[in-house]
C-alpha cells in the first residue's frame, strides 16, 4: 500500500510522460498484489482480472504517449502544447489517434465506461478495506493525472477531447446508476456506483475551464469523504454478520 500510495502522489505531481507513466505502473502492480491478497478464490479472481486488462490498459496507454512523443518531439508537458500550437498538429490524425489511445488508457485507470470490466469483481474479491483505499485513492489519483495531462500538455487540442470526455461522462454515469440497481452484493453496487462518479467527475473535464476543474476537485473531495464512510460501514456490519450480501 505504501508503494501505491507513492506512485499516486507520483501520478498528480509530475509533468513529465514517462515519469507518468512509472508512477502509474508503480501504482498499478502494487494494487494488483492487494487485490489478491486473500489468496481465495475470489480474491485470486479479482487479482488476475485486474492484472490482465490493466497491461492491456497499459499498451494501449504508452502506445497514445509514444504516438504524442513521435509527433511534439518531446514527453515534458508544457513543451507538448508549446509544439502542439507551433507545429500546427491541431488536425493531425496522428494526434487525435493518439489522444483517443490516451483517453481509453486513462479510462481504465479512472473506471470510466466502456473501460469499466474490471471494477465489479476486483471489488467484490479484494479485501474490503483495499476495495475503500481502490475506489478512493486509485480514482482520485488518475484524475489528477488526467487533469494535468489534458489540461497541460493537450490544452491546444482541447476541441477534439472534451467532446470525448462529454459523451463518456453520459455514458458513463447512465451506465453505472442503472446497473448499480440490479446488485446484490453490497460491494459490487458500490462499485457501479464508483463508476457512476467517474462519469459525474468527467463533466468538469469536458467544460475545459478553471470552473470545470474546481469543480471536479471539490466533487472529488466530497465523493472520497461520503464513499469511505460507506466502506467503514460495510466492514463494520460485514464483520458481525460475515457476509457482503444486501
Amino acid at each position: 500500500m505504501l508503494l501505491a500510495t507513492t506512485g499516486m502522489m507520483l501520478m498528480a505531481s509530475t509533468r513529465e510522460l514517462i515519469s507518468i507513466y512509472i508512477a502509474l505502473e508503480l501504482t498499478g502492480i502494487s494494487l494488483y498484489v492487494l487485490a489478491g491478497f486473500l489468496k481465495d478464490s475470489k480474491s485470486s479472481e479479482a487479482g488476475l482480472k485486474y492484472l490482465l486488462l490493466g497491461a492491456v490498459s497499459s499498451a494501449v496507454l504508452l502506445y497514445g504517449m509514444a504516438l504524442v512523443f513521435g509527433l511534439t518531439g518531446t514527453t515534458h508537458l508544457q513543451e507538448i502544447a508549446a509544439a502542439i500550437s507551433a507545429e500546427g498538429l491541431l488536425n493531425s490524425p496522428a494526434l487525435l489517434m493518439g489522444i483517443v489511445l490516451l483517453v481509453a488508457g486513462f479510462g481504465f485507470k479512472i473506471a470510466a465506461v466502456p473501460f469499466q470490466m474490471w471494477v465489479p469483481d476486483v471489488y467484490e474479491g479484494a479485501p474490503t478495506p483495499v476495495t475503500a483505499y481502490l475506489s478512493v485513492a486509485s480514482k482520485a489519483a488518475g484524475f489528477a493525472v488526467i487533469l494535468r495531462v489534458f489540461y497541460e500538455a493537450l490544452g491546444p487540442a482541447s476541441v477534439d477531447w472534451s467532446m470525448v470526455f462529454a459523451v463518456l461522462a453520459a455514458i458513463t454515469m447512465t451506465v453505472g446508476n442503472v446497473v448499480a440497481i440490479a446488485q446484490k452484493n453490497i460491494k459490487r453496487m458500490l462499485g457501479y456506483s464508483s463508476i457512476a462518479q467517474a462519469g459525474y467527475l468527467m463533466i468538469g473535464l469536458a467544460a475545459v475551464s478553471s470552473t470545470g476543474s474546481s469543480a471536479l476537485v471539490f466533487f472529488l473531495g466530497c465523493y472520497a469523504l461520503t464513499n469511505l464512510g460507506a466502506f467503514i460501514a460495510i466492514i463494520a456490519i460485514s464483520d458481525k454478520i460475515d457476509s457482503d450480501e444486501i
